[in-house]
């Protein structure tokens, strides 16, 4: 497809390449900027509760695919919705108890299949991607032993364009020609918001005991040279239940202790992404081992691995969905 395209747009104005049904290339990816301005525009949920479900911080973090054929009423496309995230959280130290967060989300999807309205839409080859990170500076204030209250603020920034969009770039990037047809549909999106935590941790030799309970908000706008077209707005928003077992299973690993770990979370999602993800609230419950690996010393610039940690975790949501992730983990 790339080729071809490639091919088509080198050869010919766009009014003339056209396809084997007979619409322009231009056409087909007009289409394309109507289907990501309906979701924008039409449903709150859309483009931006994409990136917001990938912008604020999971726990648990890992990666879903979801099939949207059942719940969206047999449209044509492809019904396929990918949403990825990782990321991590630290406090800097007890005598500087800093909280320090970054998380990086990734989603792809076909958005005349995935945000359409009901209308019969046409088979075409070419997804739309998000990308989206976010960072976040907190302040641990201890309440009581073992019990934190954490405030957290909130930056975070995302990237949308579609296949048709990258390759165009691509081109730029190799050709320094600039194909305005294919890098012009897009939209950057930048936001700002906030968290609050109430964390609870006990270390003991017999077991380890984290749990945390999350509220976040962000307010997220498109910015820069969007397109007018698809400029919108969007207020995601979460409440998120995560807590984590861990003890020893009696073996070693590298001389130090292997431990049993079961770990879960409840999240509910309040805001504009529920209508764009499909559903209002998940579970996510798994198992699995930890170890650690201080004495090896793995690491560079002073940061060193001390703990490994591999999970295995079952998810499953309200409109029937289920699904199955593996996560690894890591503490330095």
């Amino acid at each position: 497809m790339p080729a071809i395209l490639l091919a088509l747009v080198l050869a010919a104005p766009p009014a003339a390449a056209q396809d084997s049904g007979g619409a322009t290339l231009g056409d087909r990816l007009q289409e394309r900027l109507d289907a990501f301005r309906q979701g924008l525009q039409s449903r709150r949920g859309g483009v931006l509760g994409l990136m917001g479900y990938n912008m604020i911080p999971d726990g648990s973090a890992n990666a879903i695919q979801l099939n949207r054929a059942s719940a969206s009423g047999g449209e044509q496309g492809d019904q396929t919705l990918t949403l990825s995230q990782f990321g991590f959280g630290f406090t800097v130290s007890e005598s500087f108890p800093l909280w320090l967060e970054i998380y990086a989300g990734y989603a792809r999807y076909d958005p005349r299949a995935v945000f359409g309205t009901g209308e019969a839409a046409r088979a075409s080859p070419l997804r739309w991607n998000n990308f989206a990170t976010t960072i976040g500076v907190g302040y641990d204030i201890k309440l009581v032993e073992n019990l934190w209250l954490r405030p957290i603020v909130n930056l975070a920034a995302g990237y949308a364009a579609g296949d048709a969009t990258l390759f165009g770039q691509f081109i730029n990037l190799r050709t320094d020609r600039d194909i305005a047809l294919l890098t012009d549909r897009h939209i950057n999106v930048a936001g700002i918001g906030g968290a609050l935590m109430l964390a609870y941790y006990d270390y003991r030799p017999e077991r380890d005991i984290d749990v945390e309970l999350r509220y976040t908000q962000l307010q997220l706008q498109t910015v820069g040279d969007t397109p007018e077209g698809v400029q919108g707005r969007s207020t995601p928003q979460t409440l998120g239940l995560w807590a984590r077992y861990r003890w020893p299973t009696g073996r070693e690993m590298f001389g130090r202790p292997i431990r049993w770990v079961l770990d879960g979370s409840a999240t509910g999602y309040l805001g504009d992404q529920r209508e764009a993800i499909g559903f209002d609230w998940a579970v996510k419950v798994g198992g699995g081992i930890e170890f650690d690996t201080g004495r090896l010393e793995f690491g560079a610039a002073g940061i060193n691995l001390q703990r490994v940690r591999l999970v295995a975790r079952y998810l499953f949501a309200d409109n029937n969905i289920t699904g199955y992730s593996i996560g690894l983990g890591m503490s330095f």
